[in-house]
């Protein structure tokens, strides 16, 4: 079965919402508060797909609220300079904040 839908190679909100671990109602959130916006919403009907290259900030996205970020603070990781996703990947969970210390330490 192919997850993709006609409409250019595009993915269902359902097809991509399996793809990156998220529910149909998360997507339609982050829609709303203008942080995951599909790729394109049908005029009629208000369906919405993504394109395959929105994977990884969905993803990305997923992971942050794993981990406790707040949305806001998830959306300027997202949106902005690469230098702020550095410093946030190098977080731990739990310590938010903090760099993990050095063993030994």
């Amino acid at each position: 079965m192919d997850d993709r839908d006609d409409n250019d190679g595009l993915l269902s909100i359902g097809a991509f919402a399996r793809r990156v671990g998220l529910a149909p109602s998360a997507l339609r959130f982050y829609d709303d508060c203008g942080v995951l916006r599909p790729a394109r919403v049908d005029e009629v009907t208000g369906y919405r797909f993504y394109a395959p290259g929105q994977e990884p900030r969905a993803a990305l996205l997923r992971r942050l609220r794993e981990a406790g970020v707040p949305l806001t603070d998830a959306s300027l990781v997202l949106d902005g300079p690469p230098e702020r996703r550095a410093r946030c990947s190098r977080r731990t969970p739990g310590r938010r904040g903090r760099r993990p210390t050095r063993p030994g330490r």
